[in-house]
């Protein structure tokens, strides 16, 4: 009975790129901030202010990558921070890019 209750409970991950959980310097319209984490089509960044719905997401991995993304969620943090969870949808160079960044870091 027991593990029937807590299959009730468990959600499990539906994402379906892997990510890998990296502090990344990011720019996001002129506001500098962090990641979280980094998968191919997404990330979660810190800033300090409110982000448009579309922007310019620059990530600084080996190299400067700048990706058009949107917005999907906010939430304040505390501490003038908030955290955001970004899509993006990269061309195939810039997908070449993170995966060759995500094979490197995740080792």
């Amino acid at each position: 009975m027991r593990d029937m209750i807590t299959e009730l409970f468990t959600v499990p991950n539906r994402r379906i790129w892997p990510r890998v959980s990296q502090q990344v310097p990011v720019n996001a319209d002129a506001n500098a901030g962090y990641t979280l984490n980094v998968s191919l089509r997404g990330a979660r960044i810190v800033t300090r202010k409110p982000l448009q719905q579309h922007f310019t997401l620059l990530l600084e991995l080996d190299e400067t990558l700048a990706l058009e993304a949107e917005s999907i969620w906010q939430e304040e943090l505390g501490g003038h921070n908030r955290v955001v969870g970004v899509r993006f949808h990269p061309g195939p160079e810039q997908e070449e890019v993170l995966k060759r960044w995500m094979d490197r870091v995740a080792c």
